[in-house]
């Protein structure tokens, strides 16, 4: 109980440095941009655990509780700073090639991962240090929700392989049975209806979705408000050009604000002037959304080729490629499995997208990171080693996905219909990736590091010793 205090206390200084950098740089909180928010404190939550699991290990090998968290804060680091460093590269290239809209999503993500860094790094080691210094902290106790196991996870990697083949076959099948159905308004052009509410009238996003959910749409239906101080609010619905006729009815019909008459005006005369809150209709064309996805595809790429680079330099090619395999085999599925369930790919998820990327790496990285010392350390096959590493991590791989799928989990219960379709999709990615870095990447390594005739533990030692030098270096 008393380091969830300490890591609780992490995550408030979390949330103060990450609001009061906004407010510093004067960056807005648009919705994509508290999704981002959200989902940060999931994440932070995984270097806390990261932390304490290597804390529990350090006092069950006999360790002296003081030494025991210096230890478990410095094995810890590598991979905190390893997970944390990809998922900023995936933020990064975000803003640069992504829509407004995203750039919000991207801004309060990498603020809040830099800040993490340093909540969990920084503030809570002083806090035990403090603890520890003034004789007030001589011992802490966790909860082991997961018992130490001993499961043979590389030797299902056949079975794995099939199931995963067989998903991505799936999710790739998906848009041909889908077709046109596949992409939503933000890819295919349509109709942005605005109704300019002014700074009186309130009409909850709520409502209009509950008044959308009766029709037969072509296409789904994207309401969103914005605020203005001179003008308003600003209520505006994204839908098919053939349903926004449609919709203007349904809503002035539904809701009262909307389908209040101007005096004197005829009860029975349903022409828009007519009404005390004008519409209008923009076209919106496809090839705005066209140059959209071009853009979050070019992220993506780059994002994936900025992660395998990195992976090679801090681990080794084999790493990397097991890495680079895992990025692609959650995100097909996860956006296959969308489109095969019902959803139509918008913007919004091209976020979603690239935050499954940047999870997936995030958890593939911290099983890397411990087969990585394993093998420095200590002998035995390479297939025991990689078992053991997964074994070891296995506690914080679920302990961190469980945060993440809560936090992930209330925003698409309250977070309104744009939200949920995102929100949906990270859930979807969480469980995939959760997946992917037991039973994808690291039978990829042991794999590729078999077909080339090499010896990774050789490998991975040639890599340490070329960083190491290249650290000594003047």
């Amino acid at each position: 109980r008393f380091a969830g205090i300490i890591a609780l206390f992490g995550l408030a200084v979390n949330g103060v440095i990450l609001f009061g950098v906004m407010a510093m740089f004067g960056f807005t909180f648009s919705l994509p941009g508290i999704a981002g928010m959200i989902l940060t404190i999931g994440m932070a939550v995984d270097a806390n655990v990261l932390i304490y699991e290597r804390l529990r290990e350090e006092m069950e090998a006999g360790k002296s509780f003081k030494t025991a968290i210096s230890a478990s804060y410095d094995k810890a680091f590598t991979a905190i700073f390893d997970s944390n460093f990809t998922s900023l590269i995936t933020a990064v290239l975000l803003f640069i090639f992504g829509s407004s809209a995203i750039k919000g999503f991207s801004i309060t993500l990498t603020i809040g991962i830099v800040a993490s860094m340093f909540s969990a790094i920084l503030v809570t080691r002083v806090l035990f240090r403090w603890g520890t210094d003034l004789n007030a902290l001589k011992k802490v106790s966790f909860l082991n929700l997961f018992k130490a196991t001993k499961f043979d996870f590389i030797s299902k990697s056949r079975a794995c392989a099939l199931l995963s083949l067989v998903l991505v076959a799936l999710s790739l099948a998906a848009f041909g049975l889908r077709k046109d159905h596949a992409f939503g308004v933000d890819f295919t052009g349509g109709t942005l209806i605005k109704f300019q509410l002014g700074t009186d009238v309130k009409i909850p996003t709520a409502d209009v979705e509950k008044a959308l959910s009766t029709l037969q749409l072509a296409k789904a239906a994207y309401p969103q408000e914005q605020g203005n101080p001179a003008t308003g609010t600003l209520l505006t619905v994204r839908c098919d050009t053939r349903d926004a006729d449609t919709i203007i009815a349904k809503l002035r019909e539904s809701i009262p604000a909307l389908g209040e008459k101007k005096s004197g005006t005829n009860s029975e005369a349903s022409a828009d002037h007519n009404y005390v809150i004008d519409s209008s209709k923009v076209e919106v064309s496809a090839l705005i959304g066209g140059t959209f996805l071009k853009d979050s595809l070019i992220a993506l790429v780059l994002g994936l080729i900025g992660i395998l680079l990195y992976i090679t330099f801090r681990f080794e090619f084999s790493f990397a490629l097991g890495g680079f395999v895992a990025i692609l085999h959650d995100v097909i599925i996860s956006v296959g499995l969308v489109v095969l369930l019902g959803g139509e790919l918008s913007l919004i998820h091209v976020g979603a997208i690239l935050t499954i990327a940047g999870y997936s790496i995030n958890d593939t990285i911290v099983v890397f990171d411990r087969i990585r010392e394993n093998l420095l350390i200590r002998g035995g096959s390479i297939k025991s080693i990689m078992n053991e590493a997964i074994n070891a991590t296995l506690s914080r791989t679920l302990l961190t996905s469980a945060t993440t799928i809560i936090t992930v989990a209330i925003l698409s219960l309250f977070g309104g219909s744009s939200l949920r379709d995102f929100s949906i999709m990270i859930l979807i990615g969480l469980v995939v990736g959760t997946y992917s870095s037991v039973f994808v990447a690291s039978p990829i390594v042991l794999w590729w590091s078999k077909r080339k005739g090499g010896d990774l533990r050789t490998d991975v030692l040639a890599t340490e010793q070329a960083a190491e030098a290249a650290a000594a270096a003047p």
